[in-house]
Formats: structure tokens, C-alpha cells, sequence
């Protein structure tokens, strides 16, 4: 049986390594976003001027989610130069919001140039937000170290496919993957007595238990076997 040769970056793609780009782009979207309701938080701070206004709703999910966690918000309404009855909105911590009452007067600060941005608890604008960027950089630190990782690997795959010692080997078994069980891989065992499994496919793709199927071995040990249904056929 012959397979097409994949390329260091098909290779790269077929190991799923676009979930390591995922991570970088999460962990630079969170970074954006912390970093703008860090610099709106300063911006209050610093340029803001304080009013009394008043609340309007109060919501709470005590229980949350598993995304979210517990959360508690507040409407309000403020009196500024061009309009008495400005609306706005904040998330705020639980001690704060159980401190509230509907209707009752409540201190505001926003931002004379922009009225649309405004607190009432101007701390939680910025919460946790040396946390949020340790994870973000974490997140970056991640995807970066793992996208590296695996297109070293791929390239030296793609090494091994074409200079490594050719081995027979025999299917050993299949694990099932997923919860919608469509994908898999195969278990193999070579004539030196070397284990080793395939890359997640589909369930098609994966030969019976007990077939024999050819793999690049590097006679060194210093990189794991491949089949060469996931790099292609030597020749």
C-alpha cells in the first residue's frame, strides 16, 4: 500500500498543531482586552469627576456557570451637563452589589469628554487584571513553545520518512477517541519489540488488528517510529 508524502506542514497540520495558533491568539485577545479596561480604569481614575445618581436594576446569578462563575451587575443613571438622565451599566463584586438598592442613590464617576464610560465600583474595571495577563502571556508562552515543538517534529518526520530504517510492524490494537467516537488510532508493536501509535484519524482510516504496516524507524532512538500512512510512503 503506498500513501501520498505529506509535507512538514501537512504533517504539522494533520498533528492538529493549529490548536497551538489558537492558543496564541487567545492568549493575545486576552491581553488586548485586559489591557483596554486596564487603561479605561486609569482614565476614570484619573480624569473622572464624581456625581450621585441612581440605581435602576440590580442582577445577579449567584451560581453562575461553568464559563462565567458567580456574577452580579448594576444599572444606573446619572445626571451630566447634556443629559439628566445618562444610563450605565457595571459588573461588580458581591460585597459591593449586596450593598445596593434598587432606586436608592448611588456615587458614580465618569468621564466628562465621554459620558458612556463610567463606574460605580471603578476598581472591578481592571479586576484581576495582573492575573489575567499572566495568564494571557502564559497562554502565548504555550502555543509558541508547542507550535515550535511540533514543527520541529514535523520536519524531522519528514527526515525520518526518507532516511530512517524501514520496519515492518503489526496492529496491535485501536483506541477510540472523542465523545462522538469518529476518530482514533492505531496501536503497533515492530519485530524489535518498539510500541508505538499513529496519529488521530478518522476510524477509516485505521487498518485491522493484526495487519502488518510499514514504519521509519530511527535506528538511534533518539525520535519515535512513524507509520507511513501519517508522513507517506518513501518512494
Amino acid at each position: 500500500m503506498s500513501f501520498k508524502k505529506r509535507t512538514a506542514a501537512g504533517f504539522f497540520w494533520r498533528e492538529q498543531g493549529w490548536v497551538y495558533g489558537l492558543l496564541i491568539v487567545a492568549g493575545l485577545g486576552l491581553g488586548a482586552v485586559k489591557l483596554t479596561e486596564y487603561q479605561t480604569a486609569s482614565r476614570i481614575y484619573n480624569e473622572g469627576v464624581n456625581v450621585d445618581g441612581l440605581v435602576t436594576g440590580l442582577w445577579s446569578k449567584p451560581l453562575g456557570d461553568a464559563k462565567t462563575g458567580p456574577s452580579y451587575s448594576v444599572r444606573y443613571s446619572f445626571p451630566t451637563p447634556d443629559d439628566p438622565y445618562t444610563n450605565g451599566s457595571q459588573n461588580v463584586s458581591k460585597t459591593f452589589y449586596e450593598t445596593l438598592i434598587k432606586d436608592a442613590e448611588i456615587a458614580v464617576r465618569y468621564l466628562p469628554t465621554d459620558p458612556t464610560i463610567s463606574a460605580v465600583e471603578p476598581e472591578t474595571v481592571a479586576r484581576a487584571f495582573w492575573l489575567a495577563m499572566a495568564l494571557s502571556v502564559g497562554l502565548v508562552i504555550v502555543g509558541l513553545g508547542g507550535g515550535l515543538h511540533n514543527i520541529s517534529r514535523a520536519r524531522a518526520s519528514v527526515a525520518l520518512r526518507e532516511n530512517g530504517e524501514v520496519r515492518t510492524a503489526k496492529v496491535t490494537g485501536h483506541i477510540i477517541e472523542g465523545k462522538k467516537k469518529k476518530k482514533g488510532h492505531m496501536l503497533w508493536r515492530d519485530a524489535t519489540g518498539v510500541s508505538g501509535r499513529t496519529v488521530t484519524g478518522s476510524l477509516s482510516d485505521l487498518l485491522p488488528v493484526g495487519s502488518q504496516i510499514t514504519i521509519f524507524a530511527d535506528p538511534e532512538c533518539h525520535q519515535k517510529s512513524i507509520w507511513e500512512g501519517d508522513i507517506g510512503s518513501r518512494s
